[in-house]
């Protein structure tokens, strides 16, 4: 079973009460309980596999510059 999200940014909630609008239109009324319940099971499903995906991918860039990056001891100046 998959977790169940605790915390919702804006922009999430934005985009579950998007997504019931959008089905609520494709059905031309009102969505029932377990509709609506299924609706936001896929929604929240898709939140999850967002935000896996961006943790993977800062990830990806935080090893990229640990691996890019080495430190030297500058050179001085010579006159």
């Amino acid at each position: 079973m998959t977790k169940r999200l605790s915390v919702v940014s804006k922009p999430e909630k934005q985009f579950l009460d998007d997504a019931v609008f959008a089905a609520e239109r494709a059905k031309g009324k009102k969505l029932s309980g377990p509709e609506k319940k299924e609706v936001l099971r896929v929604a929240r499903n898709q939140l999850l596999g967002q935000r896996e995906a961006q943790a993977a991918k800062m990830a990806r860039a935080d090893e990229r510059q640990a691996a890019e990056f080495s430190w030297s001891k500058p050179a001085p100046f010579r006159r």
